[in-house]
């Protein structure tokens, strides 16, 4: 019998560590090779991760919730070159973590009495304990001929005397406190260093919608036998390939440590998707050479594996553009944050009827706000402005896309 030491691989692309999600066997159970052992949580998904060997589980390398690193132990398997069955009355499994020990509560602080320094002065002065004393000011703090009188073994007369505020009791119950894990722990990290990192600039435009809502709903007529019914989505999708064709510095990586740019050859565009554990990020992989009605099936069958939890590493990678549409919950303004090592992020609000001067004259028109943030580090204000400039056009005017394809 030998003992197997299996340490945690790399299962993406520079993964540092794994946060571990579940266990799907315990020590003493046998397995086989390439039976799912544990699902871990990566930065970008949640991966199965199967036994190298087949043999009998003797030690885990971590409980639920534990982060660990790449290249640390995982499990350990003895193998024999025949596997037994598991022992389960002989079963042992790690002992629970004990729990961390609860401090006392703290003994309720005395409300600290209104009294202005010249009176606290005063109080010492003659030994008068401030708390021991009715206030008669108008907001019920002590003043000094309270203390005067205090000192003298006199009380307020009644005409002087005014009620003391009623305490206010504080809430019963206690905060509540969670660990930091799972996809929101990955958020969380990524995001600040994102904002860390890279330095935003941003743009917010105004684009009249009218032209785009005419050619979603033509489209939509167009599909109809074919069991797809277009959001906006995909014309968003569309008109941000077009505009980065224009301008590959929004469709690029900037490598500091190398001191190179990278100018994309393919327009792998990133979906900014609600879950419920949080913020997913599936791509549409080579979205130039793909059709709106394709996009559409994609976007829709990326979009449920996401929130099902049931995404794939490769439908998180590779992404070099992300869209991220916040209308779609009715927010109209945003800030984008730029996913690294993208250079540029478009956020997309709700489209609402806002009134616009049109020659000159008031009109109500269905107004789209769009920002885009981009990587100062690359693209400066006028890179910005030109490329949203080419951006609006195409949304504001659909039938371009036509000549962009």
């Amino acid at each position: 019998m030998s003992a197997f030491q299996f340490n945690l691989p790399d299962v993406g692309e520079g993964l540092s560590e794994g946060e571990i999600v579940r266990w799907h066997v315990a020590p003493g159970d046998a397995v086989t090779a390439d039976q799912i052992i544990v699902d871990v949580q990566t930065d970008k998904a949640v991966v199965e991760i199967p036994a190298p060997v087949g043999g009998t589980v003797r030690t885990l390398g971590g409980e639920v919730g534990d982060v660990v690193p790449v290249g640390a132990l995982l499990a350990v398997i003895e193998t024999d070159g025949a596997v037994r069955a598991p022992a389960r009355e002989a079963e042992t499994r790690p002992e629970p973590k004990p729990a961390a020990a609860v401090p006392p509560p703290a003994a309720p602080r005395t409300a600290r009495v209104l009294a202005s320094p010249a009176t606290r002065k005063l109080a010492a002065e003659l030994g008068v304990d401030l708390a021991a004393v009715p206030g008669t000011g108008n907001r019920g703090q002590v003043t000094r001929d309270d203390v005067r009188r205090a000192g003298e073994g006199g009380a307020p007369t009644p005409s002087a005397a005014r009620p003391r505020r009623a305490a206010v009791l504080a809430p019963e119950g206690e905060d509540r406190i969670e660990p930091l894990r799972g996809l929101r722990r990955q958020i969380a990290i990524a995001v600040a260093a994102a904002w860390r990192d890279i330095p935003h600039i941003l743009t917010a435009h105004q684009i009249d919608a009218e032209s785009l809502i005419a050619a979603r709903r033509a489209l939509n007529e167009e599909y109809s036998g074919e069991g797809v019914k277009l959001s906006y989505l995909p014309l968003f999708v569309k008109a941000c390939v077009a505009a980065l064709r224009r301008h590959p510095r929004f469709n690029a990586s900037l490598d500091m440590d190398k001191g190179e740019i990278v100018y994309r050859h393919r327009c792998n565009i990133g979906i900014a998707t609600a879950t419920p554990d949080g913020l997913i990020v599936p791509v549409v992989h080579d979205a130039d050479r793909k059709s709106i009605l394709d996009i559409a099936r994609e976007i829709e069958a990326l979009a449920a594996a996401a929130r099902e939890r049931k995404i794939t590493v490769e439908q998180l990678q590779g992404g070099t553009f992300t869209i991220t549409n916040y209308g779609s919950y009715g927010a109209t303004f945003g800030t984008p944050i730029i996913r690294q090592p993208e250079v540029a992020i478009a956020g997309f609000g709700a489209i609402q009827d806002m009134v616009v001067p049109v020659d000159r004259q008031p009109v109500v028109r269905p107004i789209l706000p769009l920002v885009v943030s981009t990587d100062h580090r690359l693209n400066d204000g006028e890179h910005l402005g030109q490329f949203v400039d080419s951006l609006s056009a195409y949304l504001t005017d659909p039938v371009r896309l036509l000549g962009a394809m």
